[in-house]
Formats: structure tokens, C-alpha cells, sequence
């Protein structure tokens, strides 16, 4: 529904929306509350996709959203992936199988010159066991019910429906996903992996599908092409950053662009302000990316669209204070200016303020007392969270780790699907300041997730398509950059500006280290990439030889991920963006909690160094690296 509503805000005309949807019951056995005729039943399936290959006309896109559940089957030997749909009582659920049921009818819509997009929130394992615990999401599955060899391929087979929580899980492949020809896919998670949901601001809905609005939202404001390419790289990078039990993939054609140019705004998006019971309030919340203490700048209704013209006319400066799922409350930042403010105006992004702070439940018996002096005024970027939730009390949003006491005494952090984190230390229970240390690796990993997803939410159009990278090793479906243990990578950035540019390269390393690469070894906080000259263009050439950590191969791990961010500025920034490896901080030879560093404050000083200018002309691009050592090696 979510996504219904921000294509109805955004598209404002040609728009024909279908959408099938059922509610779980509230008793086993009995059909969905809705009515039948907008339930997502196989025959209601097949109507729409032939109305849409009927109706639909040469040029035309054509996006196709299933967000539920997936399994896989067998049959002659052969693999087959299946989404589960309704049966006509709405009692059953039926397996529709893709290459047979769904994909013929996507090559008519190629074959007829629509553009398709099709996004599956879900994925395609059976053989996942039940999971009973709750984490803050919904871990769903359906058991997989394995279809006998002499089964007819388009064999529709019906199985009771469970209303418990189910996971959606598994793993894709079969060759109509992997290489579809003239659309494209974009899958909520890489094959081995599982699809998860999560509750945000009390809106459930699978993972996929949060980051995807998200990021629709962020690329159609910055005025970025959303090509699928596009698109799929910023989702990859913020699941990587903020829930990374997911991988999601891409198949396809990568330059067609989703919607063509639907759903670009105008020049200077503006967002309608109105006032209710005394309350100012924003048309524009959770779903388009607001974060309470973003900041804007608020205009009269009859203020020009264009920076120029808004020169010297009134204005005022307005804050975020609460976020809803779809309008916000503001607050009105000069005293004078409050009141004067009226329904009618309208209001411009000036700052992104993104929270980022990571949720971990730790045990019951956690005890907080002693810790009181630095958890009230240092710790900013966790959210230790004690209270036993369960499906009856559940938490406002999932957590991303746990900690868990093991049978040898020790404090454990693992992931949202209670797996050992590779690379994090544990700690003895009973050993001297136990708890503060461990609250110490925890604000450590706060602080390496909070630099990893900085971001500038409003750059400036002009200033992203003034460069361009390119690499010697081209990513995968997955967006990750295969390499051998060994193997050097090599990565070129290009200046096509009249003006140079000045560039600053992290590494975020398995050991849980941010280091500059840019300043190891005596260099400065920054490179500089040359102006363009005689039509040559200015580069920047850093190469830079993969390999898995010894303390990695130690434990007979052989292959590790390194996210590679790369900040692009107008003028020279020093960066103060570093953290050591995650087992000095365990052993207390660096305090992060009392490092200088600060996350937020490295947004604030971008901020305030641009904010004067007429864009914010700063902006990153992020690699992932993932290296592997072979049998051989």
C-alpha cells in the first residue's frame, strides 16, 4: 500500500494502479477481510497481466511489485521458483510458478515495447526450519512441500494457509530470473540469504520494499537519473549500512529508467506546508525520507520556484520535530518569524539529519546502574534496549544485534538472526568492567555503521554528474566487486569540470577499522583531481591489492567484505573519520566512547561549510568489495 501511495503522489497522471492484497485472518480457515475481487489469487493475477498486455500501448512502463511470500520446488530434476498466492476460497494458498505462470507474459509485455519492472520482496527457500523467536521483524516462512517428479509443470497444488508470522525465504535460480531478456528484476536478497519485514514508525513491510521508497525518494529529489542501475546500487549500499542480513540482487537491463522521467519533480522541489490546531506540519514524512531535526526553509505561497529569484524575499527557518509515516510537525526555529507562518506556504530542504542510531538488545540482567555516568551523556549512537518484547510487546523498530551470554560466560554480539559476527570480540562476563566494555565494541560498531551511511541527502545535480569512476573489476548483480585473495583493484576517477575536485577514500575493513586511504603512509587529508584541460580530463588512479586479513584465515575464513567510500568536495575538507580495529577497543587501548571523533559532527561541518552556497556541493560513492582466497591458493 505503501508504495501505491507514493506512485499516487508522485505520478500525477496516466497512473492505473491494481492492487491485490489480503489481510491474515483472525481465525485459521476463513478468507481475508477484503473483498474477494481484490484478493491475489491466481486468476486474478493472470486477469491483470493480460489486461495490461490487452490494454497497455507501445512505450509505456509497467511496474510489478509482489511483496510476500516464495518457494522453490523440483520437478524432472529441474528447479522452479513459485509465489504464493490465494486460492479462489481465499483458504488455500496456491504455488504460481514463474516460468511458466509469469514470465511468457512479461516476454509478451517486451515484445511489445513495454518497459517492465518487476520487484519481489520475497525469495525462494523451503528448507528453512521454523524460527519462533521474536526480533523486532517478522520472520516468515512457508514449509516447502515437495511436488512429485511426475507432476505436470503447471500443476496448480493448494495447502492450508498458516496465520502465524512466516519467513520469507530462500534462494533464486532459474534461468528465465538470472537472464531475463528486456526487463528487469530487482530481488530482495541474494540466494542463499533470507527476506525479511520490519516495523518502522508502526508501518510493516518487507525490507525490500522500505529501502526501495526510500531511495526513490532520495534519487528523485537529488534530481539523479533513476536508472535501475542507479536505483539498485543506492538500495545496496544503505541495506549494507543498515540491515545487511539482506543482500538485494539485480538482473537485467540496468540502464532502462523506471518510469522514464514520471517520477523526476521540478527543478526546485518544493513541499506544501499547512497548519492544524495550532500545529505546522509538513506533507511529507517516513515514506519520503524525513528524519526529525531535518531542516527547511519555508517561503510564502507566491515565492519563485528558482534560488535566484528567491533572493531577499521573506523566509523562514522551520525544523523536523516528529515524524509521521506520511506528514510531519514542525517547529519554527526563530521565535520572531513563529505564527506568521500560514497554510499555504511551502518549504525547501536546507539540512538532512539522519538519527542512525543502532538498536541492541541485551539481556535482562543487564545491569545499567553502574554504567549511568557516560550511557546518559556519551553513548549516542545505541539504543540498548532491555525490556523482554515479545509478539505481544513488540519493539518500536528491530534490532540490528543482540547480545547474548554464552555457556562459557561470555558476552556474545550477534546479528538480528542470532548468527556470531565475524571479526567482533566476545567478552568475559566476569571479567574487570565487563559491561563497560562491552558497551565500549557496541558504540564502536555505532560509530563504524553511522560513518558508513553518511550521506549527502541534498546534493547538487550538477556538481554529481561533474565526474565519473570507473574500475578494472565491474560489480556483480549483487553490486559487489569480486576479487581473489591477491588481486589488485584499480579504481579511476574522472574530472570533467572546468574546476577541481578534491577526494578523500575510506576504507570500512573487517576488522571494524575506518582508515584513511588517502593519508596513510605521510599523504594528506585529501587528493586533488585536476580540471579538465584541452579536453582531457582531469584523474585521480588509486590501486589497491585485496586480501583477507590473517586473523581471518586464522579462524579458516577465507573470504571477507571491505566498503570502500569516497568523498567528493568543491574545496579542500580534512576529514576526522577514523576508528582503530575493534579488538583494541575491546581491550580498552582506545576508548571510542571518549575518541574525538563524531559522527554527527562530521555532517554538521559539511553542512555549514556549504550552506552558504547555493548547493551543496559535496557528495560520495560507495564500493563494495567482497575478496575470496581459492583451494588453491
Amino acid at each position: 500500500m505503501s508504495t501505491k501511495l507514493y506512485l499516487e503522489d508522485t505520478i500525477k497522471s496516466g497512473l492505473d494502479i491494481v492492487v491485490l492484497t489480503a489481510s491474515t485472518p483472525s481465525v485459521d480457515g476463513t478468507p481475508p477481510p477484503e473483498k474477494p475481487e481484490a484478493w491475489p489469487t491466481c486468476q486474478q493475477v493472470k486477469c491483470q497481466l493480460k489486461r495490461i498486455i490487452e490494454q497497455s500501448k507501445r512505450g509505456d512502463h509497467v511496474y510489478i511489485h509482489y511483496s510476500g511470500h516464495g518457494t522453490r520446488g523440483k520437478d524432472k530434476g529441474r528447479r522452479y521458483l513459485a509465489l504464493w498466492l490465494l486460492h479462489d476460497d481465499g483458504c488455500k494458498s496456491i504455488r504460481f510458478r514463474t516460468s511458466s505462470n509469469l514470465a511468457p507474459d512479461l516476454q509478451k509485455m517486451v515484445k511489445k515495447g513495454l518497459r517492465v519492472t518487476l520487484v519481489l520482496d520475497c525469495c525462494f527457500s523451503g528448507c528453512v526450519a521454523r524460527n519462533t523467536d521474536y526480533y523486532g521483524f517478522d520472520v516468515r516462512y512457508l514449509e516447502y512441500d515437495p511436488i512429485p517428479d511426475s507432476a505436470a509443470i503447471d500443476e496448480e497444488e493448494a495447502t492450508p494457509l498458516n496465520t502465524l508470522n512466516v519467513l520469507r525465504d530462500g534462494s533464486t535460480e532459474t534461468d528465465w530470473l538470472i537472464n531475463p531478456a528486456g526487463y528487469t528484476i530487482l530481488s530482495a536478497c541474494a540466494p542463499d540469504q533470507k527476506a525479511f519485514e520490519i516495523e518502522v514508525n508502526e508501518n510493516r513491510q518487507g525490507a525490500l520494499t522500505h529501502f526501495l521508497l526510500r531511495a526513490l525518494n532520495a534519487l528523485k529529489w537529488n534530481g539523479i537519473n533513476l536508472t535501475h542501475r542507479s536505483l539498485h546500487e543506492h538500495i545496496s549500499v544503505a541495506f549494507h549500512a543498515q540491515w545487511p542480513q539482506q543482500t538485494p540482487m539485480r538482473y537485467g537491463n540496468a540502464n532502462l529508467t523506471l518510469f522514464g522521467n514520471s517520477l523526476f519533480g521540478p527543478e526546485n522541489d518544493f513541499i506544501p506546508l499547512y497548519e492544524k490546531d495550532g500545529q505546522l506540519r509538513l506533507r511529507a514524512g517516513d515514506i519520503h525520507g524525513v528524519f526529525t531535526g531535518d531542516e527547511y526553509v519555508a517561503y510564502p505561497f507566491n515565492a519563485p520556484e528558482h534560488a535566484s529569484s528567491r533572493a531577499g524575499r521573506g523566509s523562514a527557518s522551520v525544523r523536523v520535530a516528529n515524524v509521521g509515516p506520511f506528514e510531519s510537525d514542525l517547529i519554527v526555529i526563530d521565535p520572531e518569524i513563529e505564527g506568521k507562518i500560514e497554510t499555504g506556504w511551502k518549504a525547501h530542504l536546507l539540512t538532512g539529519r539522519s538519527p542512525r542510531t543502532i538498536r541492541v538488545r541485551v539481556p535482562a540482567t543487564f545491569n545499567r546502574s553502574g554504567l549511568t555516568d557516560f550511557l546518559d551523556g556519551d553513548l549516542r549512537y545505541v539504543r540498548l534496549i532491555t525490556r523482554q518484547e515479545d509478539k505481544e510487546h513488540p519493539p518500536e523498530e528491530p534490532c540490528m544485534y543482540h547480545v547474548v551470554v554464552t555457556k562459557n560466560g561470555e558476552y556474545r554480539i550477534v546479528d538480528a538472526l542470532l548468527q556470531p559476527i565475524p571479526s567482533v570480540p566476545t567478552v568475559p562476563c566476569n571479567s574487570d568492567g565487563a559491561q563497560r566494555t562491552l558497551v565500549d565494541v557496541l558504540q564502536h560498531m555505532a560509530k563504524f555503521k553511522y560513518f558508513e551511511a553518511v550521506e549527502n541527502r541534498i546534493p547538487c545535480e550538477t556538481f554529481q554528474t561533474s565526474f565519473f569512476f570507473t574500475s578494472n573489476h565491474s560489480a556483480t548483480n549483487s553490486n559487489w566487486i569480486e576479487m581473489e585473495h591477491g588481486a589488485i583493484w584499480n579504481l579511476t576517477m574522472k574530472n570533467t569540470s572546468d574546476k577541481p575536485l578534491y577526494v578523500a577514500v575510506f576504507n570500512f575493513r573487517p576488522s571494524w577499522e575506518v582508515t584513511s586511504l588517502t593519508s596513510r603512509d605521510g599523504g594528506g587529508d585529501f587528493c586533488i583531481v585536476s580540471a579538465k584541460e584541452k579536453e582531457i580530463d582531469g584523474e585521480y588512479i588509486m590501486g589497491i591489492r585485496m586480501k583477507v586479513p590473517e586473523f581471518l584465515q586464522k579462524d579458516g575464513i577465507t573470504e571477507c567484505e571491505d566498503h570502500f567510500k569516497v568523498f567528493i568536495t568543491s574545496r579542500p575538507i580534512s576529514f576526522h573519520m577514523t576508528l582503530p580495529d575493534i579488538f583494541r577497543t575491546a581491550r580498552g587501548e582506545q576508548g571510542v566512547l571518549r575518541g574525538s571523533d563524531d559522527p554527527s559532527g562530521l555532517l554538521e561541518e559539511l553542512d555549514n561549510r556549504f550552506r552558504a552556497q547555493d548547493d551543496n556541493r559535496w557528495t560520495t560513492q560507495s564500493f563494495l568489495v567482497r575478496t575470496s582466497i581459492r583451494q588453491s591458493d
